[in-house]
């Protein structure tokens, strides 16, 4: 676990521990064999930082979910400019009391939808962001 941590770029256990809704001390012990982690924890490593249950449990394969996944000719860089258009767009289109977290949740769903289809470009793009900052939207108008 602290090598997920590590991999994270080295957040503080207190920020870790937020994103996974359990304590700081928590974080600790479990990074330091003292304690086993239960499932409820397991499984928030694998929702909120995208960690690859079955590397956290034996250590073989990779340790992010979809980080063995090659998507033709696509570069990092292409990759990580899509999240970034994806990320920005979709914020400017969301109501305002939405809470960073669900934008951050939905421009993970939108990117893994998109690698999921055959091309990925800038139109899929654009038609992904509008569909779910509508869905958002909608959302937004039923609970007020």
């Amino acid at each position: 676990m602290r090598d997920v941590r590590r991999a994270l770029g080295d957040p503080d256990r207190a920020e870790l521990a937020r994103k996974l809704d359990i304590s700081a001390n928590s974080v600790s012990r479990y990074e330091r064999g003292e304690q086993e982690p239960s499932f409820p924890v397991f499984s928030a490593y694998g929702s909120a930082l995208g960690v690859n249950l079955h590397w956290l449990l034996t250590g073989t394969g990779s340790m992010f979910i979809g980080g063995d996944v090659k998507i033709e000719n696509a570069t990092l860089a292409d990759i990580r400019k899509i999240l970034w258009n994806i990320t920005a767009t979709f914020w400017e289109t969301v109501p305002r009391k939405t809470k960073p977290e669900s934008v951050a949740d939905q421009a993970v769903e939108m990117l893994d939808y998109l690698v999921s289809r055959e091309g990925v470009n800038d139109e899929a793009v654009t038609e992904v962001i509008q569909f779910e900052a509508e869905r958002l939207k909608r959302t937004a108008d039923t609970s007020d």
